[in-house]
């Protein structure tokens, strides 16, 4: 019976045009701060939106970047010194706790503003207590097509 009701309330949000894709958690206090555009776009209450030009400032100023594209991608290229965090089966408060402070200025980024693996990492590192939380949306396509620092 719960499995009929979480498909039919997912259904009705599909329809209704205000859903995360399916990998998405439901129920969850981070999905309240993600709206999905009218564009395939999505944006998070409470972080900072960020283009190429503020990414690569950030990078130069020492900012943690996490890839939270698979793993296969993230291998082939990645923004260098970034960590690679694959969304579901790797990223976790516990496994952010070891890599950035709660104030320190972290960057979650995926492969471009259609990519909602950003967007959900930055509002799960808001509601974990993280305070300056920038969501790089244009991502791997942006910061590669610049040709800024690459591994």
């Amino acid at each position: 019976m719960q499995k009929l009701l979480a498909a039919a309330s997912l259904t009705c949000a599909i329809i209704l045009g205000n859903t995360l894709p399916v990998f998405a958690q439901t129920n969850s206090d981070y999905e309240a701060l993600i709206t999905k555009t009218d564009t395939p776009e999505y944006m998070v209450d409470g972080a900072k939106r960020i283009d190429h030009l503020e990414a690569h400032e950030l990078y130069q100023k020492g900012a943690v970047f996490i890839d939270l594209r698979s793993s296969w991608r993230y291998d082939r290229a990645h923004i260098r010194g970034a960590v690679g965090l694959e969304l579901n089966s790797q990223f976790s408060k516990e496994r952010l706790s070891e890599l950035a402070g709660k104030n320190q200025k972290i960057v979650f980024y995926c492969n471009h503003s259609a990519c909602d693996r950003s967007a959900i990492a930055s509002a799960k590192a808001l509601t974990w207590g993280y305070t300056d939380v920038y969501h790089f949306a244009d991502g791997w396509s942006a910061w590669s097509g610049s040709n800024y620092d690459q591994d």
